[in-house]
């Protein structure tokens, strides 16, 4: 059995329930953010929109772009 988790693409995520655990590749159209938290637009090409990606900078091990 693998645990392994399947790249989805932003038009599909688009139609999914927010809260779910994805991996998402594609190009960063936008940052912001303060010191404790990050917004990334993030784009694949599937489609002209974006999914928002809200990154806690605490929580993370590795390196927010």
């Amino acid at each position: 059995m693998s645990t392994e988790i399947l790249r989805t693409k932003v038009k599909d995520l688009l139609q999914m329930n927010a809260g779910q655990k994805v991996l998402a590749k594609g190009w960063v159209r936008t940052k912001r953010g303060n010191k404790d938290i990050a917004f990334i637009a993030l784009n694949d090409g599937s489609t002209i929109k974006n999914i928002q990606i809200v990154a806690n900078k605490d929580d993370n091990t590795t390196p927010i772009i």
